[in-house]
């Protein structure tokens, strides 16, 4: 009875101390907007397209270990002349016949250490295919983030131009009890609500579907139903030139690094090939039991490679090797490519946000602001005030577009530079 409490509360023990692992990791809940780093980081830890790269990255890592293993030792053991009828000590003392071999196969070339750079070269591979990937992804996310950034500022710009439209047709009213103007032009006035009602509806559904699409890279369990983000659409300066993009770009670029690694993991296998060309030995020790002789002795195996050298693969892993010295120039030429299209869309990007916020915005509000001002005192038509209305609103939202433009080409630079731009 003793026993059975005993092997119960150790039991129970061994529970209550298992049980914090077993539970899965619990997200700690956001209580204050997210930032983009906050957002990159939650989706390093919480993605699972990235949990399953780093799952496959260590099974690849785990291949160093098969590499690195010698061939196990050989026993053999032959007893022979067993017979029932001849079960006496007599027999078995002058008759029977007992071998026992142990062998060893010695591999030569060095192909152990070959196999362990050639694995090890295969991870080298491997993790720069797993950054490249973690790469896109996060490329994806601030492209989201942005956009949640865009559906924001929108979402703001819509309710700020439903309320001073708002205020606009309720000065209009008190207008219209004075007979300063007709039924006729306060209903115009009032249509027009129309269209600011409809832009905020559209805002609210467009920052609903960008925190949507946000929520499905960082996975619905990380971050709270309703849950906000920190940012500014306005870009930072940026004090890079091209030569420093494509200097970094060739430097850090994942794909880049994995077609460099490509072109030693050829070389590695061509290495290997050679190697595995060579004749291997295999040494055993023997001892031998005919009847009341006992004898040692030791053998050797030495396969005689007539036919065979392994001449296919040293043929195949040269070609392999040619071919991945032109997939690393291939690879070059296109991250350079690449850097000068990014370089090219932000000059391009840059130009237009500043357009929009040097000229065009301030122009399309003083325009507004004259006009409403003449408007209500007469001194011009409700089209021209209503056409003025209209444009200082598209005007507003193309500035917000251009931004989030800029932004998303600052973006871009850091991913074909494969580093992060943004100071």
């Amino acid at each position: 009875m003793r026993r059975v409490i005993f092997r119960f509360l150790c039991v129970g023990i061994t529970a209550w101390l298992l049980l914090p692992a077993q539970l899965p990791a619990q997200t700690p809940a956001l209580d204050h907007p997210l930032t983009l780093p906050e957002a990159l980081a939650l989706l390093r830890a919480h993605n699972a397209t990235l949990a399953a790269g780093r799952a496959h990255l260590q099974a690849v890592h785990n291949q160093e270990i098969t590499a690195g293993l010698r061939p196990n030792p050989v026993l053999n053991s032959a007893n022979e002349d067993f017979s029932p009828s001849h079960f006496n000590p007599t027999y078995f003392s002058n008759q029977q016949e007992f071998t026992n071999n142990v062998s060893e196969l010695f591999e030569r070339g060095h192909k152990r250490g070959l196999r362990v750079e050639n694995a090890r070269l295969s991870s080298a591979v491997a993790e720069d295919t797993y950054h490249d990937n973690e790469r896109q992804l996060a490329l994806q996310l601030k492209l989201a983030f942005t956009g949640v950034l865009l559906a924001k500022a929108n979402l703001e710009l819509a309710t700020q131009n439903r309320q001073d439209y708002a205020e606009t047709v309720r000065l209009n009213e008190i207008r219209r009890q004075a007979g300063d103007i007709s039924s006729t032009d306060l209903d115009r006035i009032r249509v027009e609500a129309a269209q600011f009602e409809s832009d905020l509806l559209s805002a609210e559904l467009n920052l609903d579907q960008a925190r949507m699409q946000l929520v499905a890279l960082l996975g619905a369990a990380t971050v709270p139903p309703h849950f906000d983000v920190q940012g500014s659409l306005t870009a930072p300066e940026l004090k890079l030139t091209l030569a420093d993009l494509q200097t970094q770009a060739l430097a850090n670029r994942p794909d880049y690094l994995a077609a460099l690694q490509g072109v030693d993991k050829a070389q590695s296998d061509l290495r290997l090939a050679f190697a595995n060309g060579a004749t291997d030995l295999t040494f055993g020790g023997e001892y031998k039991r005919n009847g009341p002789l006992n004898t040692f002795g030791f053998t050797v195996s030495v396969p005689l490679r007539i036919f065979d050298h392994n001449q296919g693969e040293k043929l195949r892993t040269r070609n392999e090797l040619e071919a991945s010295r032109l997939t690393e120039e291939a690879a070059r030429t296109q991250v350079l490519s690449d850097v000068d299209q990014a370089w090219a869309g932000y000059q391009s990007a840059l130009q237009r946000s500043q357009l929009y916020s040097r000229n065009y915005l301030q122009m399309a509000q003083s325009v507004r602001e004259h006009l409403e001002f003449s408007y209500r005192n007469s001194g011009t038509t409700l089209l021209d005030y209503l056409d003025a209305v209209r444009s200082y609103r598209d005007v507003q939202l193309a500035a917000n577009a251009a931004d989030a433009i800029l932004l998303t080409a600052i973006h871009q630079l850091s991913f074909v530079a494969g580093t992060e731009v943004m100071p």
